[in-house]
């Protein structure tokens, strides 16, 4: 009797300890964080609508003041998203900082560098995702930028996180910002000056348990850091220092079989962390490129690529420790397809590569051969949305405002061209069985049968 007790109390232990080991479960309605579910792009609900137009299942459309390449981010039933809006002039004599080129040396300025001569408004928005009502509008910085931006991107083009009952807005130099869900701010914190040649943020905030982690990696290396706050008031946790150039790829949570790692893209080195305590469990050779593009994971292997110069492509598999550089950790290697914005997708034995004019490439993931390569939208395009995915299909958004629904699997297939009206740049949001897409101009949610 004693015996068969004892066995029951382990058999009961084993359950809860799986559970509390197990990855958190995801909400079908909602996408928390950019990339949403596990930051991989794949919505957790398969019931989406796979055509749209102006006029044809749109839920809502709600106007959107300002520029923002930020992703909306669907939780408890509010669609938040942030905004940047220009003013007037900065004061006089109010300048960038001095940038160093390659070779080190001071006074690099890129020719598309812009915006610190203005003055800027930055918000942080919430909308009823049941109607687009805006609920609530709140200015967390107004007065000059602390660098210059790409005239392309926007000082409001790092995604929103959200967990509990608080969401987290990161304008890299202009702080972080913790609200709750009715718009009362909670706490706010300055990382500093963070420099990135004049090219504007693009890093967004990940959450794992009670931390809220930025990877903040900057100009040549001089400065770069990671950061894990607690989300409860914003108290610095641990810090590592980082010798990678400026980065705009955010960090990736991935729950292994014995562990979870923590995978930071880098020009110079890939590195695992310890999300919990920032301890280095492993490190690669890097994108050599600027990773501006986010990795994705699955089935033992991390996926990383870039291409702002060179195109690079790194499979890793994860558990490792140490230097993996030269070991058979790094699984294979491909040197074309990689985008210089737009993130990958892993969709079941392939992983999917998008160029920045749409180009596609399907390859298998755990070998690294190629299925097919240079599948191309039906109409010339450019993209900086990232590809998305629910059911057995992939969602490529083209700056025009095109969603191209393309048939996951080895043979290149568009099934239907879906255009908003409007151009779009920031990646889509799905939850809830419907489709969010941050606009130019407005907010829009698509559903089926409208």
């Amino acid at each position: 009797m004693l015996l068969g007790m004892k066995s029951a109390l382990a058999i009961v232990l084993g359950v809860v300890l799986c559970a509390l080991s197990a990855p958190k479960a995801q909400r079908d309605d909602s996408w928390a964080q950019w990339r949403g579910p596990d930051g991989l792009g794949v919505a957790s609900g398969t019931s989406y609508p796979s055509e749209w137009a102006p006029d044809q299942n749109i839920a809502w459309k709600t106007a959107v003041a300002g520029r923002g390449h930020s992703s909306p981010i669907v939780w408890r039933g509010r669609v938040f998203l942030t905004t940047s809006i220009e003013g007037g002039a900065a004061p006089v004599g109010h300048q960038a900082p001095v940038h160093p080129d390659f070779n080190f040396k001071p006074g690099y300025l890129h020719p598309d560098s812009v915006g610190v001569d203005r003055l800027y408004a930055l918000k942080v928005m919430a909308f009823d995702a049941t109607d687009g009502r805006m609920l609530w509008d709140r200015t967390v910085f107004d007065g000059p930028m602390y660098d210059n931006r790409h005239r392309k991107n926007t000082y409001a083009s790092s995604t929103m996180a959200a967990d509990g009952d608080a969401v987290y807005a990161f304008f890299e130099s202009a702080g972080l910002y913790a609200f709750d869900l009715d718009g009362t701010l909670l706490w706010k914190k300055s990382l500093g000056g963070i420099a990135k040649a004049g090219m504007g943020p693009g890093t967004s905030p990940v959450i794992f348990e009670d931390l809220l982690i930025l990877q903040c990696d900057q100009e040549m290396g001089e400065g770069s850091f990671i950061v894990a706050l607690a989300r409860k008031d914003g108290r610095e946790i641990w810090r590592q220092a980082r010798t990678t150039r400026r980065s705009w790829a955010t960090p990736l949570i991935v729950r292994t079989a014995s562990r979870v790692e923590m995978v930071t893209a880098g020009a110079e080195m890939v590195v695992a962390y310890d999300p919990r305590t920032g301890r280095e469990l492993w490190k690669a050779n890097g994108t050599e490129s600027h990773p501006i593009p986010s990795a994705v994971a699955g089935n033992g292997l991390v996926f990383l690529s870039a291409g702002s110069s060179a195109k690079r492509v790194l499979a890793i598999r994860l558990g490792g420790d140490g230097d993996l550089t030269n070991s058979p950790a790094i699984v294979w290697r491909y040197r074309k397809g990689a985008a210089y914005v737009p993130s990958p997708i892993l969709r079941g034995p392939y992983l999917y590569l998008m160029s920045d004019n749409g180009l596609i490439t399907c390859i298998e993931a755990a070998t690294g051969k190629v299925m097919y390569e240079g599948g191309r939208p039906p109409v010339p395009a450019t993209f900086t949305a990232s590809l998305t995915s629910f059911g057995d299909v992939l969602l490529a958004t083209s700056e025009d405002g095109d969603t191209f629904v393309i048939k996951a699997g080895p043979v290149h297939e568009i099934l239907r061209t879906n255009p908003i009206g409007e151009p779009v740049y920031a990646s889509v949001a799905l939850a809830g069985g419907r489709i969010y897409i941050r606009g130019e101009q407005h907010l829009f949610a698509i559903t089926a049968g409208k």
